[in-house]
């Protein structure tokens, strides 16, 4: 090795060595107080957005605010869901439920901590409001706005909190197209009465066809008698 080569590893490893003394010691700033506040950046994974099991839903609504449309649904007395909005009827059990799992398997993906204004978001104004029941009586609501600009998530505020919380774009979207599939039950088909058919053979009357008769009777009037001529005297 070359003397030039040695002094320019001797000199990279003084510039390490300084590096390394230079981010261990207290900044002057701090230790006077006057550190300058970061910017804040959002906190990645905050767990489901309704903090629920599908076991605990008593009953979920989505409404379009534009469109002025919702959908509700709710378990009854026995447990059975039942279509509530846009019309009352009986709901598919199995995809009900499924649409339960849906709203239970919606997470955040970002918290937009200590932003004092709302209103960038959309979420004061919003597009959509989803909502689940839970089986002790409480509701949980939440407030979908605009999208964020890498267009992944939207932007969305939960009752009762200050801070925007962002969620994966196909979830919400998932979401909202249940409004134009309400799980209705399929109807029940009528039975068609069923009637019991004999098969008979058919009854043939056999008429007698009376056999013709070989006696001819002429139809020639029977002579008319003569009177027998006078005798002339």
């Amino acid at each position: 090795m070359n003397r030039r080569m040695t002094w320019i590893l001797v000199g990279l490893a003084a510039l390490l060595a300084a590096y390394v003394w230079y981010s261990g010691q207290p900044r002057g700033n701090a230790a006077a107080g006057t550190e300058t506040p970061s910017v804040p950046t959002p906190i990645p994974g905050s767990g489901p957005l309704f903090n629920t099991t599908a076991e605990q839903i008593a009953g979920v609504w989505i409404v379009d605010m534009a469109a002025n449309r919702s959908l509700a649904l709710s378990k009854d007395a026995q447990g059975n869901w039942q279509v509530t909005s846009p019309d009352e009827r009986p709901a598919d059990q199995t995809q009900a439920q499924s649409f339960a799992s849906q709203f239970a398997n919606v997470f955040v993906s970002t918290v937009i901590t200590k932003s004092a204004d709302l209103t960038p978001f959309g979420v004061l104004s919003p597009t959509y409001a989803l909502g689940v029941k839970l089986v002790d009586g409480s509701n949980v609501r939440v407030s979908i706005g605009d999208k964020a600009p890498t267009g992944s998530g939207y932007y969305v505020l939960r009752d009762g909190e200050s801070n925007a919380v962002v969620v994966s774009t196909s979830a919400i979207d998932g979401l909202v197209a249940l409004l134009k599939a309400p799980p209705y039950a399929a109807p029940t088909a009528t039975p068609t009465p069923t009637v019991a058919l004999t098969a008979l053979a058919p009854t043939v009357a056999t008429t007698r066809t009376p056999a013709p008769t070989d006696a001819y009777e002429a139809a020639t009037p029977s002579p008319v008698p003569t009177q027998p001529a006078s005798a002339t005297p």
